[in-house]
Parts: structure tokens; C-alpha cells; sequence
């Protein structure tokens, strides 16, 4: 979504968009009312047409630090939309139909953390969810562990400040959709700059002040 609002804006100001970008975690439903299986699912954003092979995603159990599950994302593509959604084979209903990868990702509840792997095994993007104390191995604060029903998703912009509490909030599932709660980033910083420069020019030698 993220990538999908810059490249709007930035074509339209005349801007190229660089092309490669880490895939992150993007939305993370874990806990669903009724069978999770159903209707759990995980969001990855990145570079639309970007292969992971050899990433892992990776679950880690928040009491005693250790791997629980590992994911082979080799075969996943960032689709065009740049959000990759993965969800089990048991997916039901709309989940179903925005499907993009099959894998096993009904991760605990928390507190747990969920990690992107690279290649060479290094973590690329980490979601704490739920306060593990010391077994801590998320970004900044721990993000919330959302009630049973709901999900933890990043903003319109998909931010990464490098801090989970901050860039992950609780909302309503969204798969496929890029959706965010109630609260959104501001814009791109270079929009305020364009907003500025507009402001300068004297109504009458602007086109539309004519």
C-alpha cells in the first residue's frame, strides 16, 4: 500500500521510486473467533515482482526465546499490488479469493515476535506483539496483542519508524486491501515541500487565479 501511494505521488510530481525495497510485515491476523485456520492471515509488503526465495519467516515463542516455526517463502512474489497475503490451506470465503501463498501462519498468541529472515538467516523486519519482558526480540516497544476478532496491521503508509509499538495498531482484519485503523500517517514530507512552493506563487499568475 505504502509503495503504491508513493509511486502515485511521486509520479505525478516527476519522481522515479527506487526499486527494490525489504519486504516487512505488514498486517498480522493471529487470533480468529472461531477455527484460526479459517481466517488467519499475514500480510508481507515489498517491490511488486520481488521473488523471496530463500526468506523465512520465521515465529518466535515468547517465554522462552526460541524458534517455533519457520516458513519457506521460496516461490512467493510480491504481487502488483505490493502486499503479499499468506494464509493456510484451510482459508475460507474472502481470504480465500486474496490468497497469494499457502503456509502455516497461526502463530501463539502472545506474547510472541514474528521475524522476516534473509538468505544468510538475517532479520530484516521483526513484530513483538505482547510484552515478552527480556525475551524481547521485536523492534522498540512491543506492538499490543490484539483481542480475539482483530487484527495488527501498520498505518495507510505502511511506517516503519523501527519501532512496533508506534507503527502497528489494532484493527479489523483487511486482507488483500492494505486497510489501516482509524488513525493514518501524515503524508510524505515532500508533499508539505510541493504545498509550500504553490503557496508562493501570487494568485493572479497562477492558472487557475485567471
Amino acid at each position: 500500500m505504502k509503495l503504491r501511494l508513493i509511486s502515485l505521488f511521486a509520479g505525478l510530481l516527476g519522481f522515479s521510486v527506487p526499486g527494490f525495497a525489504a519486504p516487512l510485515i505488514y498486517e498480522v491476523f493471529y487470533d480468529a473467533e472461531g477455527a484460526d485456520a479459517a481466517h488467519v492471515f499475514t500480510e508481507i509488503e515489498g517491490t511488486p515482482g520481488t521473488r523471496l526465495d530463500g526468506y523465512r519467516l520465521v515465529g518466535i515463542d515468547g517465554a522462552s526465546g526460541l524458534v517455533y516455526r519457520q516458513i519457506d517463502l521460496t516461490g512467493a512474489l510480491i504481487p502488483d499490488d505490493g502486499l503479499l497475503v499468506i494464509a493456510t490451506a484451510r482459508a475460507l470465503g474472502e481470504l480465500l479469493l486474496v490468497r497469494d501463498f499457502v503456509a502455516d501462519v497461526d502463530w501463539q498468541n502472545g506474547p510472541e515476535a514474528i521475524q522476516i529472515w534473509d538468505a544468510l538467516g538475517a532479520v530484516v523486519d521483526a513484530l513483538q506483539y505482547g510484552d515478552a519482558g527480556s525475551l524481547h526480540l521485536g523492534e522498540g516497544l512491543f506492538a499490543p496483542d490484539p483481542p480475539m476478532g482483530f487484527s495488527l496491521t501498520r498505518d495507510l503508509l505502511g511506517s516503519d519508524s523501527g519501532d512496533n509499538r508506534t507503527d502497528f495498531q489494532v484493527s479489523t482484519p483487511t486482507p488483500g486491501t492494505g486497510g489501516a485503523p482509524a488513525s493514518v500517517a501524515e503524508p510524505p514530507a515532500f508533499l508539505f515541500l510541493v504545498v509550500g512552493l504553490l503557496g508562493l506563487i501570487p494568485i493572479g499568475a497562477a492558472p487557475w487565479g485567471r
